[in-house]
């Protein structure tokens, strides 16, 4: 199959997972009191939600302009900002091709090679990995039981762990590893496990090099920065969505692991994905479908403005940085 029409099959694929998502999502919700949930968020909430996002975005140039500073190239601040801000724009239409629109960005207005560029994206996702599952690690501290009944929810079933559950799991565990080890030879030649032993592969090596950046403290704050301004998005929705004003940082860990969810399948912008996952998570908590579909889109939609319109200012500044 050509390679242009199986990308384009796939593209295809993933709107329609988001279009059923987002069916799915609404079929059943009263526009009435969906769309008063929605006009009773007063604008300068809004906006403080959409500085807090955007400050995300700063912080992952300005850790971008750290990394690249390690391997020995001054990068200004503000170009690496507004390619981040490009990135962001350009996921919205096409998943998980903004990181290649941003490191081509700032390779045509400073001048630094792409390969250098795209080792430092693996990095950041090795890092992103981590902050990612350590947020899911507080949720399962502090909300265990509500995580437990999203995935529950979500189509998945846990089993009770007793004594009998983990000799059988580990009885499973160790003849699957002598099956896999027996047969190594045969599917590692398969195209797609090849495909999973190289990200495995970049995560290694992403994790190594991270020996070699500078001044460590101010990279991991900024990482911290990046995941805590996620997380700070949901918990002032709380407190400027009406009826939600209860919720506080627990809840909004908890929320953040489903909004984290909804953005890593590959859907453009994680539209339908984020909707359905953030509403059934408000649900969990006790909310009604109304409250969690408008608090969902309201988060959604004012980020979506914001990378819009700033990864358009993003093109403007690096097509004027690229001519003087």
């Amino acid at each position: 199959m050509n390679t242009q029409v199986k990308k384009s099959l796939q593209y295809a694929l993933f709107i329609g997972i988001g279009a059923v998502l987002l069916y799915l999502t609404f079929a059943k919700v009263n526009p009435v009191e969906l769309w008063n949930n929605i006009r009773a968020v007063k604008l300068s909430g809004l906006l403080t939600i959409v500085a807090v996002g955007f400050l995300a975005m700063v912080f992952r140039g300005l850790r971008w302009v750290q990394l690249l500073h390690s391997l020995g190239y001054e990068v200004q601040k503000p170009r690496a900002i507004w390619a981040v801000a490009i990135s962001y724009l350009i996921n919205l239409v096409t998943p998980r091709v903004g990181e290649v629109a941003r490191c081509t960005a700032l390779n045509r207005s400073n001048g630094v090679p792409i390969d250098k560029l795209f080792g430092t994206v693996v990095l950041e996702r090795v890092v992103d990995t981590i902050m990612f599952a350590l947020v899911t690690l507080t949720t399962l501290i502090f909300s265990l039981d509500e995580l437990g009944e999203f995935v529950s929810q979500s189509g998945a079933n846990l089993p009770e762990f007793n004594a009998l559950t983990i000799g059988m799991f580990a009885a499973a565990l160790l003849l699957s590893t002598i099956l896999l080890l027996s047969t190594k030879r045969i599917w590692m030649q398969w195209s797609f496990v090849q495909k999973i032993v190289g990200f495995l592969e970049g995560l290694y090596q992403g994790l190594r090099s991270l020996r070699t950046v500078e001044n460590k403290p101010l990279f991991w704050a900024y990482s911290f920065g990046i995941w805590g301004a996620y997380v700070a998005v949901i918990a002032i929705g709380f407190k400027i969505f009406p009826g939600l004003e209860a919720l506080g940082p627990e809840q909004a860990f908890f929320l953040s692991v489903a909004a984290g969810l909804g953005f890593l399948i590959p859907v453009p912008g994680g539209f339908g994905a984020y909707h359905y996952l953030v509403s059934k998570a408000l649900m969990i908590l006790g909310y009604s479908l109304e409250q969690g579909t408008a608090f969902a889109t309201i988060i959604h939609s004012s980020q979506s403005l914001m990378f819009v319109f700033t990864g358009a200012l993003g093109f403007v500044f690096l097509y004027f940085a690229r001519r003087k």
